[in-house]
């Protein structure tokens, strides 16, 4: 009866033992059986499949026995007695009547099943038909009904945002009837009788059918249904009564976003908070616009009309001051509590502007003497705001600094809370890279990068404790803004400094160091940051960054030979060649600022961090990593923190994580992006590890010639057939395992085998010394190959001296004449003859 579905033998099986089970009707005859009727009054039931019979195991009667098909056997586990329960099931024609039993005004019903359930019109629907179910209890409307006591010992209930009525569906008084919402009729499957049951619980009774509002089969889940049948005195059919206040609801009229709201007395004059205040309390006001963050509101729908206000500057949400509903209210900044004090209804006007309306309260948001308060509705400018939007995306002239608008669009719709600076550092991008790169070893990658990773120069020569030389592609790369300008990797341009109360707590720090040499330490890290204005989150990636999770010697403990144990977790003055130099060098530094406990190493290496490089303008993880900005006083490209070239994108991702693992990446962030001089559209390209950039010569060794192909694939086209003996300018080896990219006297350009390939020496006519000089005093650029369509290798000044080393063959090829230089650290590139003087 309950699922209407069949007894089954399973499977159509005639084994012996074969399980019993129901099963969608299928008008097989493993669904069919015979009813054998027996001379004590019961039955044998034989399946018409197998004509065995339905069969108790072991003549077993416990709750979950099992039922099978077995050789008739004459006993009484094949036994069974039908009872006809029609009668019993009808409804009963004794309809009862009700008294006035609760009071006429807003309530919530609970289950006595589950308190933490109540009755629901499914979806917040307001439709004529919506299903009435059970839900977790959320506090909406939808979940709220207006009791309202009729005289005739009858009830109307109905739902508080649609107005309209519970109803028993089609006026059926049938068992299992749904129970719905319909617009109110007067008829009697709208009236109920609420019989009390003892305990503050009641029953719900259809005055139509006499039948009980029901859960069925007790089920206190999401969506579970509501019907009615008949009473039974279980907890399934009683229900509490608990007053509840109905909130005023709106509609979306406004898309997230940020804005700033004007008033309409005065529309030079925008929402702002008293003195920029970040503490809890601190007024909403009227101020001159200026387009500041604690003028900038973050507006966020978060369902049913309901909006969400916040204020840039502090994160923190507008709400009327102790969740007063009286007029003259004032309205207030507070941190989140999730309370309908910080919910607002917006209201369109129909003439540019909209009325800010309280949730909690239904008053008016209403400016009075320049200061927010919420009164009841006047009709007058004082309730009046217009929204206009306010993207924290600077202005930015992308002609001039390509590729970086777009991309920050993309972030700022994704999170209306964050902010977005921009450096203009004044410098070029060929600048600052040849700066980073002027000292080898100054940027650093591991071992188990090769190719175009590694410095041509240094090769595969180990710096610091294990490091290979990073080539100015790898630098390039890691220096381009543009390549991080996405959800994660943005972070590497986070004002770090700040403690950020509203986006890092000390529960957070305790994760984050749980289970690593950190564990011990939140609160040092904690007060200490605290005390500093320093961000946490940073602190604990720099310390994993430097230690890994569980330490090392140098950041967990290294005899002093003085009796102490030395601590210097941030690795400050850990550098040298080999372990040995660089462990001494560390310990050195502890014992200079007596780190000689955990908390002091901790509290000292964070003050060190604040003053040499937060408050130093090197405030971000890519400015601890890049010393671009000559605010500080530092000579350039010197006062960086760590050699490791990847330092900073590796952190950004931890720093990015922490947040995302507390629910705070919508955080009010402040982002401080490097923009750069004389950038390329191209963005700087992701060096390869398998292949090697560099201006190199072979010879072609396959009788019949060997073709130059358009991809490095036999299966690609073919450009020409290059002769057996001919010489080509290879640029780049190691393509798809053993394929080259080189170059032909005209400036064709392809690939070709290496299999087939011989180097020789260099192709070289000439040498004398040449100086670089440009008609602007720009510099320029050279080239893995004498075209404009080959890989920069980097930016020379004017004033730079080289060795030319072939000239004549490679002319007007891209509108230029190429040469082959050499430069003074071994390096050959090509350059046009236009660009050097002697």
């Amino acid at each position: 009866m309950h699922s209407k579905m069949s007894l089954d033998v399973e499977g159509n099986s005639k084994k012996l033992g074969t399980n019993v089970l129901q099963y969608t009707n299928n008008k097989q005859e493993n669904q069919q059986w015979q009813i054998k009727v027996l001379n004590n009054g019961y039955c044998n039931i034989i399946s018409k499949s197998c004509n065995l019979y339905l069969d108790i195991p072991y003549s077993e009667v416990k709750n979950g026995a099992n039922v099978q098909v077995w050789s008739g056997n004459g006993g009484k586990n094949q036994m069974f007695k039908f009872e006809r329960i029609d009668e019993e099931n009808k409804p009963s024609s004794n309809i009862i009547t009700g008294t006035k039993t609760i009071e006429d005004g807003a309530y919530t019903i609970k289950t006595a099943l589950n308190e933490n359930a109540v009755i629901e019109v499914y979806d917040n629907s307001k439709a004529d038909g919506a299903n009435i179910e059970l839900w977790k209890n959320n506090n909406t409307n939808n979940q709220k009904f207006n009791i309202k006591y009729l005289g005739n010992g009858c009830y109307t209930i109905s739902v508080a945002n649609s107005n309209k009525n519970m109803d028993v569906a089609g006026n059926e008084k049938k068992l299992g009837t749904n129970v719905l919402q319909w617009t109110a009729n007067g008829e009697e499957n709208q009236q109920w009788i609420i019989k009390d049951a003892g305990n503050g619980y009641y029953n719900i009774i259809s005055k139509s059918s006499g039948l009980y509002i029901d859960i069925p089969y007790s089920e206190t889940k999401n969506g579970t249904n509501v019907q009615i049948w008949k009473g039974n005195n279980g907890k399934n059919q009683q229900f509490k009564f608990e007053k509840t206040k109905i909130y005023p609801e709106g509609n979306q009229t406004l898309s997230d976003g940020v804005y700033t709201i004007k008033t309409a007395l005065d529309e030079n004059k925008a929402f702002d908070i008293t003195s920029a205040s970040k503490k809890d309390g601190e007024s909403l006001i009227v101020y001159n616009s200026n387009g500041e963050s604690n003028q900038r509101f973050n507006v966020k729908h978060i369902g049913f009309g309901d909006y969400e206000i916040s204020v840039m500057h502090s994160g923190s949400f507008l709400d009327i001051n102790n969740r007063s509903t009286t007029n003259g209210t004032k309205v207030v900044q507070w941190t989140r509590n999730n309370a309908y004090s910080q919910r607002w209804l917006l209201q369109n006007t129909g003439d540019g502007y909209y009325n800010i309306i309280s949730k909690e309260s239904g008053l008016y948001i209403t400016i009075i003497d320049g200061k927010a308060y919420t009164y009841e509705k006047n009709n007058e400018k004082n309730q009046k705001f217009k929204f206009t939007n306010s993207n924290s995306i600077p202005n930015i002239n992308e002609s001039q600094y390509p590729g970086y608008k777009e991309k920050l669009q993309i972030l700022q719709a994704a999170h209306p809370n964050w902010n977005f600076k921009l450096l203009y550092t004044g410098l070029t991008f060929d600048e600052v890279v040849r700066g980073e790169c002027s000292v080898h070893a100054r940027n650093l990658v591991p071992t188990n990068y090769g190719g175009e990773w590694v410095c041509s120069v240094c090769g595969t020569k180990l710096y610091d404790s294990g490091w290979y030389c990073a080539s100015e592609k790898a630098v390039a790369y890691y220096m381009d803004p543009r390549n991080f300008l996405d959800e994660n990797n943005v972070f590497q341009f986070l004002d770090l400094n700040d403690y950020a109360s509203d986006s890092v707590s000390l529960e957070g720090i305790q994760s984050k160091v749980s289970g690593t040499f950190l564990q011990n330490y939140a609160n040092d890290i904690n007060n200490a940051c605290k005390n500093t204005k320093v961000n946490p989150y940073y602190i604990i990636s720099r310390l994993i960054q430097e230690q890994g999770s569980k330490g090392t010697t140098i950041g967990t403990g290294m005899d002093g030979g003085d009796g102490k144990l030395y601590y210097n977790p941030f690795n400050i003055g850990a550098s040298g060649n080999g372990y040995d130099e660089i462990y001494s060098n560390a310990l050195a530094t502890a014992k200079s600022y007596g780190w000689d406990s955990m908390q002091k190493a901790i509290e000292g290496g964070i003050s060190f961090c604040k003053k040499n490089w937060l408050e130093n303008y090197q405030n971000t993880l890519y400015q601890n990593k890049f010393d671009i900005d000559t605010t500080n006083g530092s000579s350039l490209y010197t006062h960086q923190y760590m050699q490791n070239l990847m330092a900073a994108y590796s952190e950004a991702k931890t720093l990015r994580s922490m947040y995302a693992s507390t629910g705070k990446v919508n955080s009010s962030f402040t982002f401080v992006i490097p923009v750069y001089e004389k950038m390329s559209s191209t963005i700087a390209a992701l060096p390869s590890n398998n292949s090697e950039t560099s201006t190199m010569n072979f010879k072609v060794v396959a009788n019949g010639g060997l073709n130059l192909r358009n991809e490095a694939s036999t299966d690609s086209g073919v450009i020409k057939l290059v002769p057996n003996g001919e010489i080509v300018l290879s640029i780049q080896r190691g393509i798809n395992s053993n394929w080259q990219k080189v170059m032909l006297n005209d400036g064709t350009i392809g690939y070709m085998s290496g299999t087939y390939l011989q180097q020789v020496a260099d192709v070289t006519n000439c040498n004398y010394a040449a100086c670089v000089k440009t008609a602007d005093g720009s510099g320029c650029y050279i080239r893995v190959g004498p075209s404009t369509k080959t890989d920069r290798i980097t930016a020379l000044a004017d004033g730079t001296w080289l060795t030319v080393i072939n000239e004549g063959t490679y002319n007007n090829i891209d509108g230029y004449n190429w040469v082959r230089v050499l430069l003074s650290d071994g390096r050959q590139a090509f350059m046009p003859s236009k660009f050097l003087s002697r």
